[in-house]
């Protein structure tokens, strides 16, 4: 059977549906009549049915046979958040398509309902990860019922000793302005911008808008002053992350911390994450992959 080379095993497994039970049923009780009144049309009747059982076992064979599946790692995983998991599924035959294939990882399946000779398609599973950390890729299977639905064919997808990263849980949290400093140690902006709040005067150079010309100061002391004023689109909050010795309390903070981290970068906030070994400058406008996964595998 290596030549037909059936997934992991290189061996398919099979189990009758519920139309094939039927189907079974039916077949023995024309078997039985056929006996009992030696009518030849039943023995013929008998003897199709059989043909068909036959039939739908050899070609849901050749249907799985020679079907390569790889596994593309996702780049981004929150715990208990569905995950986009994606599977190049090739025909390796050579002149005979497939049909009818499925890949079920864990109940959660992809249908494919042609795949041609030498073409690949792509094929997506929504599968949940239950905690954060490495996890390892879950096991696979493509199955058929094709040709006539009597059977389920199915044969394991090799996918290899892959794990996946799984950034902690997210959730929607509410993050009151007039608490923040209070919670989290909010930080004045220290940059140059485009505010209101004055932050210095300095001497003004060629190339510097004159529109921020301070006139009475300049006046008093000769020569021309320019305003520096705050940035106030750009605000900086120091998250001090203490970890709880309780394990399940733990997982609670974990999630409410990442939860905040993202919270804060999605207001346009710079964020500085001090760990009990180490800190991090996060910048706005991109996922924290450092952060989320030092909380990922922090134990």
């Amino acid at each position: 059977m290596r030549f037909l080379k059936l997934g992991k095993d290189n061996w398919a497994r099979t189990r009758p549906t519920k139309e094939g039970i039927t189907f079974l049923i039916l077949s023995l009780f024309v078997g039985f009549a056929a006996l009992n009144t030696g009518n030849n049309l039943l023995y013929l009747t008998f003897g199709m049915m059989l043909s068909f059982i036959a039939a739908s076992g050899i070609i849901s064979m050749i249907n799985l046979s020679k079907i390569e599946v790889k596994f593309d790692l996702p780049e981004d995983v929150f715990a208990l958040t569905p995950a986009p998991l994606r599977f190049s599924v090739k025909n390796l035959k050579t002149l005979v398509p497939s049909y009818s294939l499925t890949i079920d990882i864990e109940g959660k399946k992809s249908f494919l309902s042609h795949l041609p000779p030498k073409v690949t398609k792509t094929a997506t599973v929504e599968f949940l990860f239950k905690s954060r950390g490495w996890n390892n890729v879950p096991e696979g299977v493509l199955f058929t019922r094709f040709p006539f639905g009597f059977f389920k064919k199915w044969i394991r997808i090799d996918l290899g000793n892959e794990e996946v990263l799984v950034y902690p849980k997210v959730e929607k949290i509410i993050i009151e302005n007039a608490n923040l400093k209070q919670r989290l140690g909010e930080i004045e902006s220290d940059k140059r911008g485009f505010g209101e709040d004055l932050r210095s005067l300095r001497t003004y150079n060629d190339g510097d808008n004159p529109k921020l010309i301070h006139w009475k100061t300049s006046a008093k002391i000769g020569k021309l002053m320019l305003r520096e004023l705050q940035d106030n689109e750009s605000k900086r909050v120091i998250i001090n992350f203490n970890p709880a010795r309780s394990k399940s309390e733990l997982e609670r903070q974990i999630t409410h911390t990442a939860s905040t981290l993202l919270e804060l970068l999605q207001r346009n906030y710079e964020v500085e994450f001090i760990a009990p070994d180490r800190r991090f400058s996060v910048e706005t406008d991109r996922l924290p992959r450092s952060v989320l996964r030092y909380l990922a595998l922090y134990y």
